[in-house]
């Protein structure tokens, strides 16, 4: 048999807080909203995300599109592509694929 809960804790909140909580209590498949409440603190994770990686990736993606729109328009206006142009795109590509595999694996760590 479980022990009775006998602790009790209190917690303000604004409008806005409050209702966000209820329609993320309605999405729930929670019983009530005890249960859901104790199941976020008990059960919830804490996610940081580096800042950083993530301007980085945009920077990254930033960039590759910025190749390709000048690869276009000297294959449009030459008729030729560069092994060079290859080459830079496919390193822009290797470096948001590294950094995706870091997210994904830091993502599946929650899920442990």
């Amino acid at each position: 048999m479980a022990e009775k809960r006998k602790h009790r804790i209190e917690i303000l909140m604004s409008d806005e807080e409050k209702n966000l909580l209820e329609k993320r209590f309605e999405l729930s498949t929670s019983k009530s909203r005890n249960d859901f409440v104790r199941g976020m603190i008990l059960d919830g994770v804490v996610v940081r995300l580096d800042e950083k990686k993530i301007s980085d990736i945009y920077r990254a993606v930033i960039g590759i599109a910025n190749n390709v729109n000048q690869i276009a328009v000297r294959v449009n206006s030459t008729g030729n592509i560069y092994t060079e142009d290859i080459a830079e795109i496919q390193k822009g590509v290797d470096t948001i694929l590294q950094q995706q595999r870091y997210f994904q694996s830091e993502l599946l760590k929650l899920k442990r």
